[in-house]
């Protein structure tokens, strides 16, 4: 059940150890819009001791959020952990950017290889005599080097 807080004839709800982060982020935001920014960072500290999420604490984006409007709750063994899962996120976002490369270089590099077999052929097709095609099959050989001996 959350627990109602009474400042200065005003009601804020805190938010219990389960919320997610956005809920404390809000709770901020609504001290700060009433009480100034110092009073909310003092009564926001002091709630969270008693109420804080842990899970916040190895978000990325809530520990940005902390440093921003300069909040200190998390230990130093909680900010490593945020701050790998800010590094992994990171290596997502390199691979969301490498598919997208990706997704254009593949192919057109599948067409420019597809376009040089084809400039390969037609070259070798235009060069290309009835003889040599006679060449192929086994009675060709035999026939192509009798076209060969009536060219002579």
């Amino acid at each position: 059940m959350p627990i109602e807080v009474h400042i200065q004839n005003k009601s804020f709800l805190v938010p219990e150890p389960g919320d997610p982060c956005e809920l404390w982020v809000g709770y901020f935001n609504s001290l700060k819009a009433d009480l100034g920014t110092n009073n909310a960072r003092t009564i926001w500290l002091v709630t969270w001791k008693t109420n804080g999420s842990s899970s916040c604490t190895t978000n990325g984006k809530f520990n940005a959020w902390l440093v921003k409007n300069k909040i200190d709750v998390s230990s130093a063994a909680t900010r490593a952990i945020a701050d790998a899962s800010q590094i992994g996120s990171n290596f997502m976002g390199l691979g969301k950017n490498f598919s997208k490369i990706a997704s254009i270089a593949l192919p057109a590099t599948l067409t420019m290889i597809l376009v040089i077999i084809g400039l390969v052929l037609w070259n070798t097709a235009k060069k290309a005599d009835i003889t040599d095609i006679a060449d192929y099959p086994p009675m060709g050989k035999s026939i192509g080097s009798g076209i060969k001996f009536l060219k002579t």
